[in-house]
């Protein structure tokens, strides 16, 4: 992730409750982990999964990757049309200017657009996603992703 979007998701994110508790939302993209495109599934260090209930991220951080994992999640309340085709998700406990948008790509690609505050308005970023299957994923992340969302980790789709 790069360190816009780390402090973005800092910022907006805490822990979650746990799935089961909640209502299920429907955005435009499937459930799973999704990781920023051109980055190959099998050594992926961060990345973001939708549970159906919750959006959020899984990463390692320091040298390497070395420390973590970390997993920033917070429940979706509301979906709802946003401009240019994109679903806007209201995350519980996220107040104030900033936004995490989505929108379908072509396959299993979608992107992801986040605004932050910052002193001259609003920073908009656009990132261009790539849904990984589970099995793919190397095996620090899947532990990871077991630990954050065992409801994604599977190895069938």
């Amino acid at each position: 992730m790069r360190s816009f979007e780390c402090a973005v998701v800092a910022a907006l994110l805490i822990l979650g409750v746990p799935a089961a508790a909640q209502t299920e939302t429907s955005l435009p993209i499937a459930k799973g982990f999704w990781t920023n495109s051109g980055t190959d599934c099998g050594v992926a260090t961060n990345g973001y999964i939708y549970d159906g209930t919750r959006w959020g991220s899984v990463y390692f951080y320091g040298p390497n990757a070395s420390q973590g994992p970390v997993g920033e999640f917070q429940t979706i309340t509301a979906t709802g049309a946003a401009k240019d085709g994109f679903i806007a998700m209201q995350l519980d406990g996220v107040d104030g200017a900033g936004y995490f948008h989505v929108r379908k790509g072509f396959g299993r690609t979608a992107t992801l657009r986040t605004g932050a505050p910052s002193p001259d308005g609003i920073d908009v970023l656009d990132d261009e996603l790539f849904q990984c299957d589970f099995a793919a994923l190397s095996p620090k992340m899947k532990q990871a992703v077991q630990r954050f969302a065992p409801s994604v980790a599977v190895t069938a789709r």
